[in-house]
């Protein structure tokens, strides 16, 4: 019993010590290390800061005996004023393409940006340095077509201002309602 001890305890020194001097590495005599200590320049942004271009899923939704297609494609404008980011660099403004059709033929096709939200916003919010974020599809209902849409400053993704974008059932002039709750379930009910 003491000799399978014996050779369990010496095979285990031999594999922990294998494991030991792989795991550090082959130590040189005093040879530099071969870690790659190149240094690369950080990139540098062109131009005025801006968000990304996209273009949100496609929302398939049958309501009412009709199928509706809600798109969506946000992108910063060269036209729009900038604002300033929390740097005062300049910053681009979006503005945000919204579509919808019904059982194939268009019903929606409007570009929205800021100043369609300034008559929602209140006095206690200051524009001029927030930017449209955009706007994306939230339901439809007895109520209309629902949209959620957002002001705030460049890279503030939890703060700004919301609303509600809520088209009539026709297509219709929407209504835009500040959403003083955050909330989806803010909105009233059928």
């Amino acid at each position: 019993m003491k000799r399978s001890n014996i050779v369990f305890s010496t095979s285990s020194i031999l594999f922990f010590s294998s494991v030991l001097f792989t795991a550090c590495g082959n130590k040189t005599d005093g040879n530099p290390s071969t870690l790659d200590t190149t240094l690369y320049e950080l990139a540098q942004e062109e131009g005025p800061g801006h968000d990304d271009p996209r273009t949100l899923p496609a929302v398939n939704v049958d309501f009412g005996g009709k199928h509706y297609v809600t798109t969506v494609s946000i992108s910063p404008s060269d036209s729009l004023p900038m604002v300033k980011d929390s740097y005062d660099d300049p910053y681009k403004d979006n503005e945000a393409k919204v579509k919808v059709t019904v059982d194939g033929a268009v019903l929606i096709d409007k570009v929205w940006g800021k100043v369609d939200f300034l008559s929602a916003v209140g006095s206690d919010v200051d524009l001029k340095n927030q930017i449209f974020c955009g706007i994306a599809f939230d339901k439809i209902s007895n109520n209309g077509i629902v949209f959620r849409a957002q002001l705030a400053a460049p890279g503030d993704v939890e703060g700004g201002t919301s609303f509600y974008v809520i088209y009539p059932l026709d297509g219709s002039t929407p209504v835009i309602e500040r959403d003083n709750n955050r909330e989806t379930e803010a909105l009233p009910a059928d």
